[in-house]
């Protein structure tokens, strides 16, 4: 999966090269060797030995979808375009055991129905609109809760949910009490 992502990045970004869907489409030419490269710069339209190869590898299938990606890409805005390499980037920039929960995080995604897939999403534009502060406070305290023991975590979990079935003013009220004890 990595090399296909890296095939479509280089394809998208790289200078004067224009993908082909067409099953015919020749491979973009490889790189000149190390040392040739050193004597005289590599002209705009070469791509990597290794891109050259996966390319070569692809069906005409994977080759008119990497395409179809590619047109999207192209027709997306330019600020919108900037902020997909840079989480490109930043993904090359991760360990392969965080590439792979990544990869995992993604997957699981995949795997939801539509309505939890939107349930997902306004869960997280949600937390990104809560404060530095207020998101510290939350991983700190999942925390924890990561850190109890077995059976201390199902107590937890299990008067969580009943503090959620609590009507709304009940559970105000037993935070006021709560904080009220707390600041004595």
């Amino acid at each position: 999966m990595r090399s296909l992502w890296t095939l479509w990045l280089c394809l998208a970004l790289w200078p004067g090269r224009d993908a082909r869907a067409e099953d015919a489409s020749p491979a973009p030419a490889a790189a000149p060797p190390p040392a040739a490269a050193a004597a005289e710069p590599a002209p705009a339209r070469e791509l990597p030995a290794a891109l050259v190869e996966r390319w070569k590898s692809m069906t005409p299938e994977q080759r008119r979808a990497l395409h179809e990606r590619l047109e999207r890409f192209k027709a997306l805005p330019p600020e919108r375009r900037q902020e997909i390499v840079k989480r490109l980037e930043r993904f090359k920039g991760l360990s392969e055991e965080e590439r792979q929960r990544l990869q995992r995080n993604r997957e699981a995604f995949a795997r939801l129905t539509a309505a939890e897939r939107e349930r997902m999403l306004k869960k997280l534009e949600r937390w990104r609109g809560l404060s530095e502060d207020e998101r510290a406070r939350i991983r700190k305290a999942f925390g924890r809760l990561k850190r109890m023991d077995p059976a201390e975590r199902q107590r937890f979990l299990k008067k969580l949910r009943r503090w959620w079935q609590l009507p709304p003013e009940e559970r105000e009220r037993l935070k006021q009490r709560f904080l009220e004890r707390r600041a004595r």
